[in-house]
């Protein structure tokens, strides 16, 4: 890659990881203020906790939500970079698993929203309905398709510590079974477990510390203006 290649992609990585680190940021806020959730899933405890704690759980869904925007800062510049490192295969379909992930991610919010409105209402089909919706809605195959690719990405690129490319791969294998056992799993859960969060929140750090860093060791040089001759 040439020098002026180098220093273009410095502020697409330093946007990327700046969007990397907010999204992470604003996931855990969400997974916090989420709060332990019902002590079963049963119509009567979910009602119970969603009443008991309404305005946490919306609050914990615009914290998502925002999180969700966030996330884009981060894959816009990160899909660019990779695309012009000669990776278009691998770029498009980071997009294509971004994206998905998103809609998915905004899909929860809805549901989870609707499920907190509708909790003192009288209606436990309903309640029901969208408590299974949003604790199936499968954002963790999307979490699964995100962490290959970007894998896949550093190990083709070198763009980052290759250990983080291993790492993102093991995760994967990981997020896989969360993602067969929520579809299998006959009761309602999360998408992944608390350790799952804590993992992907924080390979998501460590992904921007990695990009900051790449940034970093490539400044862009101003070239000294020769004096005009006297």
């Amino acid at each position: 890659m040439s020098v002026d290649a180098e220093a273009a992609r410095g502020p697409s990585l330093q946007l990327a990881a700046i969007g990397g680190v907010v999204f992470s940021v604003l996931f855990l806020l969400h997974h916090v203020l989420q709060g332990s959730g019902p002590a079963g899933s049963s119509t009567a405890e979910v009602v119970s906790y969603n009443v008991a704690h309404r305005g946490a759980l919306l609050g914990s869904e615009v914290a998502l939500g925002l999180g969700l925007l966030a996330f884009i800062a981060f894959l816009a510049p990160l899909t660019v970079v990779i695309w012009r490192a000669g990776c278009e295969t691998v770029a498009t379909a980071l997009v294509v698993a971004g994206g998905v992930f998103l809609a998915l991610g905004f899909m929860s919010v809805a549901a989870e929203t609707a499920l907190v409105d509708v909790a003192d209402q009288g209606q436990p089909g309903a309640v029901d309905a969208l408590n299974q919706l949003q604790g199936r809605t499968p954002v963790v195959w999307a979490v699964t398709a995100l962490a290959v690719i970007t894998a896949l990405a550093i190990l083709r690129t070198g763009l980052l510590w290759r250990w983080l490319g291993i790492g993102g791969l093991v995760l994967s294998g990981a997020f896989l079974l969360a993602s067969i056992s929520s579809v299998v799993g006959r009761g309602v859960e999360g998408g992944y477990s608390l350790i799952g969060v804590g993992l992907f929140i924080i390979w998501m750090l460590a992904l921007s510390a990695g990009l900051w860093r790449t940034a970093s060791a490539h400044p862009v040089h101003v070239a000294p203006t020769s004096a005009a001759p006297g």
